[in-house]
């Protein structure tokens, strides 16, 4: 049984349930999912158990802590749950670029998990553009990012582009993407966040060879790795002079030549290719069930 406990922020539990997934994959087990505010309940009716525990965000590794004591389970966290909390964990699957060293109970990724498979039949005159907005660590410039769109399409006649927003995009810009899909002569599909269902970026990046991605947009950085897409960024200007642990994730994918940048893509230069997908949520699965479930293993 792998139990997954939420605390209903989507983000995180796509990330748990991308390595459920991948465990799902390797072995045969069961999935089930609990709201944080479910577990005291769960714990009332049962003092014993059999399987792990995933939880990522800090509300649902309190929860997850407490099932760990009362059934006696291991638990793993996904994201950093605090220096205080990473010692009451089995283990802590967290993002290379939070710098939290290797040791026992702590496994770097590249980026967090997610549920994308790598795309094997991508088409290369398809690509897919997805825009974010303002962040912690960015802020926005609409104006650029129209002219950096038109840039794309100008470029190459034969691509046809999917495009989608965030919740964090400002409307402005969201029309503004909506004129340019109008003016495209239908090379360029437009779908707002609001009606794309759960899935639907994995659909696209199962199809499209490449993707550009606003820098802010960290998240779908990965996703787009993982997927095996060429992934290009487009800049969007930074908070800070000094660069944080995210923007620092993202000039690291830079200069390991993972991604591309549009300056430079502008200048001539090709996006990465032939760099194989991530594939993080099936490494850290691997792991969790040699020292975990191992006895769940198929026969």
């Amino acid at each position: 049984m792998i139990y997954i406990v939420s605390d209903q922020k989507q983000g995180h539990l796509s990330q748990s349930r991308g390595l459920a997934d991948a465990i799902a994959r390797q072995i045969e087990v069961e999935i089930h999912e609990l709201d944080d505010g479910q577990v005291p309940a769960m714990l009332s009716r049962s003092s014993s158990g059999e399987g792990i525990i995933l939880a990522a965000g800090r509300k649902a590794c309190h929860a997850a802590r407490q099932m760990k004591q009362t059934l006696n389970l291991p638990a793993i966290a996904l994201m950093n749950p605090g220096w205080w909390m990473r010692r009451q964990f089995d283990l802590c699957v967290i993002p290379r670029h939070d710098g939290v060293a290797e040791r026992g109970n702590v496994i770097q990724t590249e980026g967090a998990l997610n549920g994308i498979q790598p795309a094997d039949e991508a088409c290369h005159d398809e690509g897919l553009i997805l825009l974010g907005g303002p962040s912690k660590h960015y802020s926005w410039d609409a104006a650029g990012i129209q002219n950096q769109l038109n840039a794309i399409l100008d470029r190459d006649s034969n691509m046809n582009w999917t495009a989608t927003d965030s919740r964090r995009t400002p409307e402005s810009t969201s029309s503004m993407l909506q004129s340019i899909c109008d003016a495209s002569k239908g090379r360029l599909r437009y779908t707002p966040a609001s009606q794309t269902p759960r899935g639907w970026i994995g659909e696209q990046l199962s199809r499209c060879g490449v993707c550009w991605v606003t820098e802010d947009s960290v998240s779908m950085v990965y996703e787009s790795l993982t997927a095996g897409a060429r992934v290009g960024l487009l800049p969007v200007p930074r908070k800070s002079a000094k660069p944080g642990r995210v923007v620092r994730g993202v000039e690291s994918l830079i200069e390991r030549g993972w991604v591309g940048t549009f300056n430079n893509w502008s200048d001539g230069q090709a996006l990465p290719a032939d760099r194989p997908p991530l594939a993080e949520a099936d490494r850290v699965a691997a792991i969790i069930i040699e020292r975990w479930l191992t006895t769940s293993l198929n026969a």
